[in-house]
């Protein structure tokens, strides 16, 4: 090998060196904070109560109502005292919601808290959805780090200073309360509030859909206490906080999702840092122009929480409060950039009340999602939550990674494995592309064919190359072979290669999924010990070794064809895609490794049939179309001619 080829080896195994280092490094700071930190309660903080049965009431503690009178009064109307701040009195869980999928099993645990009359946390029921191989070792729970609970009223919504939360206390109301619904009342400010959150039901009509357990309806009722006339303003309803459920986890994951006038949109944590530092940074967001906004959440990886407003709602909202936010990853304690999101509701007023116990007069619907990224299923919740399958984030392979999905889903359920279910959708793909397979390999059989030849024209003309370049073309052209056509296997499997890859990065499925023997989640590495290199503990993970060892005996069962350059990259193959997959999830190992075998068998059988020979195809008539490669290497024939003419006519100027 020459001396750039030993440079790009070097280079490669220095930055696999590097991430190994990096990885490891992260590990054992997580270890270590592990086992010396506290650790963070999932649900509230040490102090909060066990889960009461739906039907028990909270005791409300001294002050209910904010350090604040959220509804002013109108203009003209007798000022009110504020009220006085509220005592601190700790969260507790006052209730919960079980919700079930069609076959009676248990999938979501909602826990509500007395501070806000809110939804604290969701905890995540099933080993589908939770990972076995990282650092957490109960299961997911939803919201579980964030100060405030889902379905928190927030006040005083302004780019200048942050949000005021309701620190009101709740009580459950024990006669609008049992094991579908949930319902709190408490005093804010001048206000009384009711929130009743409400299980939604898996039937539609004769439809059941698995996504409706993840879901709560939300009716929000507030009237007024005073005898004046109050007015909201800048007002919103709390969506969650989101972050990395685990440092194993990819951070550019974590975003804002909202649908805006129908479309989707995502925004991450670059929207408070300054461009290539023009400008300055800004310490949270809120717009009150968007288009009217449908719904409005957080994501990260996996899972995904969002408020969807009820179609019926009279007012259309058009504000979003966006901010950073610092929380500790669950269990491990390591500090953690987050994100939270307060879908604005629309000003609304409050006629005067002389009633102390009268009827609430103003009501807010909303439906809201808190579960994992399951492509399927969210499809499926189109109905309720619209265009909701878009926060799987597929991007630009969208058109590929969506029928990858489905096929995978489909499979699934046929094996109930889903490893079984990657081999058996990398078949189809291997099926769907074999004429073409078949084609290329036939092509590079004659292109092989045709080195001897090659050899001759640059013995012919050893000092110019773009003599033997415009000789290629021709030998090309005369024998009907594209210069290309080995190559177009390997350009379509880089596409599904990287659609399946989006479907992996985002598929809360293979969360804890096993496959075979040491493959025991599929959305980590298969690491099965560590190898002490004293500056750090070096993986041994089998899958993307198997997949580098099956790639290169694919390549040695294929015919040489090409310059020698593209030769030598065609060599580097297997060791740059083993680098790359080294460290990521085995899914993606094994749908790699799968397709190198299947790859060899075609070529087995490839092998076993008449191979073609070299031989002139007839001349096209002037009259028949040219083919697009044709074009390609008429273009490009006409410039190397062009050139050589330039560099004849050129003058020498040298001076001798």
């Amino acid at each position: 090998m020459d001396k750039k080829a030993w440079i790009v080896i070097t280079a490669c195994v220095l930055g696999l060196a590097a991430n190994w280092w990096y990885t490891d490094s992260r590990r054992q700071a997580a270890q270590a904070a592990a086992a010396n930190a506290p650790r963070v309660a999932a649900t509230a903080p040490a102090t909060t109560q066990q889960p009461a049965s739906p039907g028990t009431a909270a005791q409300p503690g001294a002050g209910t109502a904010p350090a604040g009178t959220p509804a002013q009064p109108q203009a003209g109307a007798p000022a009110t005292a504020a009220p006085a701040a509220p005592a601190a009195v700790q969260p507790e869980i006052v209730a919960t919601l079980t919700s079930h999928d069609s076959q009676g099993q248990e999938v979501a645990h909602f826990l509500f808290q007395n501070k806000g009359g809110s939804l604290r946390s969701v905890e995540m029921i099933g080993k589908a959805i939770n990972s076995t191989k990282d650092e957490l070792s109960e299961n997911v729970r939803i919201n579980s780090s964030s100060a405030h609970g889902i379905g928190t009223l927030m006040f005083n919504l302004s780019e200048s200073r942050p949000a005021q939360y309701d620190e009101a206390i709740y009580s459950v109301v024990p006669e609008l309360t049992n094991d579908r619904q949930v319902t709190l009342e408490g005093s804010v400010g001048n206000l009384r509030v009711r929130k009743t959150y409400s299980l939604k039901p898996i039937k539609v009509g004769e439809e059941t859909i698995e996504g409706n357990a993840y879901m709560l309806d939300l009716k929000l009722d507030v009237r007024n206490t005073i005898a004046q006339p109050l007015i909201a303003q800048n007002w919103g309803i709390f969506t969650g906080t989101t972050h990395r459920i685990s440092t194993s986890e990819m951070s550019n994951y974590t975003n804002f999702i909202f649908l805006e006038d129908g479309e989707f949109i995502k925004e991450s944590k670059g929207i408070f840092s300054s461009f290539l530092g023009l400008g300055k940074n800004i310490p949270r967001s809120y717009r009150t122009d968007y288009q009217p906004i449908q719904w409005a959440g957080v994501m990260n990886q996996y899972y995904a929480s969002l408020i969807n407003q009820d179609k019926s709602q009279a007012q259309d909202t058009t504000a979003l409060y966006l901010a950073p936010t610092k929380i500790r990853i669950p269990v491990t304690g390591e500090q953690e950039d987050g994100l939270e999101l307060g879908l604005g509701m629309p000003d609304f007023g409050l006629a005067a009340n002389t009633d102390p116990m009268g009827a609430f007069t103003r009501s807010f619907s909303y439906s809201i999602f808190t579960g994992p990224k399951l492509n399927m299923m969210l499809k499926d919740m189109t109905g309720e939550v619209r265009k909701i399958d878009h926060i799987m984030d597929y991007g630009w392979f969208y058109v590929i990674s969506n029928p990858m999905s489905w096929l995978i889903n489909t499979f699934h359920g046929w094996f109930g494995n889903w490893g079984w279910a990657i081999v058996a959708m990398t078949f189809v793909v291997r099926l769907c592309i074999w004429p073409l397979y078949r084609k290329s390999y036939l092509s590079m059989k004659r292109m092989s064919l045709l080195q001897p030849k090659m050899k001759e024209l640059k013995e012919k003309y050893p000092d110019d190359q773009q003599k033997v370049s415009m000789e290629m073309m021709k030998l090309y052209r005369d024998y009907g072979i594209s210069p290309l056509g080995g190559c177009l296997p390997m350009m379509l499997q880089l596409p599904i290669f990287l659609s399946f890859y989006y479907v992996l990065q985002t598929a809360a499925e293979f969360r804890g999924a096993p496959f075979l023997g040491w493959v025991t989640d599929l959305s980590q590495m298969d690491t099965v010990c560590h190898i002490p290199l004293g500056f750090m503990d070096l993986p041994v993970n089998v899958l993307p070794i198997i997949m580098a060892v099956t790639m290169i005996i694919q390549m040695h069962m294929t015919p040489s064809a090409g310059d020698p350059m593209q030769q030598k990259i065609m060599k580097f193959m297997p060791l740059l895609f083993f680098l790359f997959c080294y460290t990521f999830p085995s899914a993606l190992a094994l749908y790699w490794t799968t397709q190198n075998i299947i790859s060899i068998g075609q070529t087995w059988y490839i092998r076993r049939l008449p191979m073609p020979e070299l031989t002139k195809v007839p001349a096209r008539k002037k009259s028949g179309k040219k083919s697009f490669m044709e074009r390609m290497m008429d273009a490009q024939q006409a410039a190397l001619a062009e050139q050589q003419r330039r560099e004849k006519g050129m003058r020498n100027v040298t001076r001798k």
